[in-house]
């Protein structure tokens, strides 16, 4: 476990990354939207099956990137909640400290982003590692320390990040998702969250380009917040339009 004095800098640099991603929104280079919904059955510590609108965007800008969604639970329904997550990414390239990275490591970034809803709240702090392969559009790797505001102490979280452009005869899909391993903290276990994501892009189909999709998400949680011995193995439907 990491000791106060690096929970207070991760928090710091957190918050000063965020802000340096605000003042920056007005120049970007590129982004994307994206709505989706989801729904399943089968979840676990608390109604077993859930409606979930979630609001995703990422963009780039001169320095790095950043990317936010926000789930909006049972939108129609009693009990609504919402949670949200924000990255901001500082890229290594773009300071100028290095213009070409070897072999598979296309770059490097310092990263920082803050989770929170429905009283929970977390900061990460670390760097990710964007990686050159071929056949995927990306694949990335963060890196960071974990601090669950509920907790004294602090912790890890790995993310892999990927999506892979796939084709089956006009069929056009794309495989995406990510995993994330979280470490344990205070009262909590280790957990292990994968959303990997099966998409058919409808218009190819048509021989047209849309902008909407359809799918499956998966969703495997194990020892789910933190509770020990709670898993959550949940296949749900899924539509995407991107802006």
């Amino acid at each position: 476990m990491i000791a106060a004095p690096p929970l207070r800098t991760a928090t710091l640099l957190a918050a000063g990354l965020l802000a340096t991603a605000t003042s920056a929104a007005t120049a970007q280079n590129w982004s994307a939207t994206t709505v989706q919904w989801l729904h399943g059955h089968g979840f676990e510590l608390g109604p077993s099956t859930l409606s979930i609108l979630t609001l995703e965007h990422v963009s780039g800008w001169r320095l790095g990137s950043n990317f936010f969604f926000f789930d909006v639970t049972q939108p129609a329904a009693a009990g609504t909640a919402i949670y949200g997550e924000w990255y901001s990414r500082l890229s290594w390239h773009a300071t100028g400290l290095r213009h070409e990275s070897p072999g598979y490591l296309r770059d490097v970034s310092f990263a920082a982003a803050l989770n929170a809803g429905n009283g929970f709240r977390a900061y990460l702090a670390g760097v990710t590692l964007h990686f050159r392969v071929r056949g995927f559009s990306f694949l990335d790797l963060d890196v960071m320390a974990y601090d669950d505001r509920s907790n004294s102490t602090v912790t890890y979280i790995l993310t892999p990040a990927w999506e892979v452009p796939l084709s089956i005869g006009k069929a056009a899909l794309r495989w995406r998702g990510f995993v994330d391993f979280i470490g344990p903290e205070g009262q909590h276990a280790a957990q292990v969250l994968a959303q990997p994501q099966l998409l058919l892009e409808l218009g190819s189909l048509l021989g047209k380009e849309t902008r909407l999709a359809a799918g499956l998400e998966y969703q495997y949680w194990r020892h789910k917040y933190g509770v020990k011995g709670v898993v959550e193995s949940v296949p749900q439907l899924l539509l995407l339009w991107q802006f």
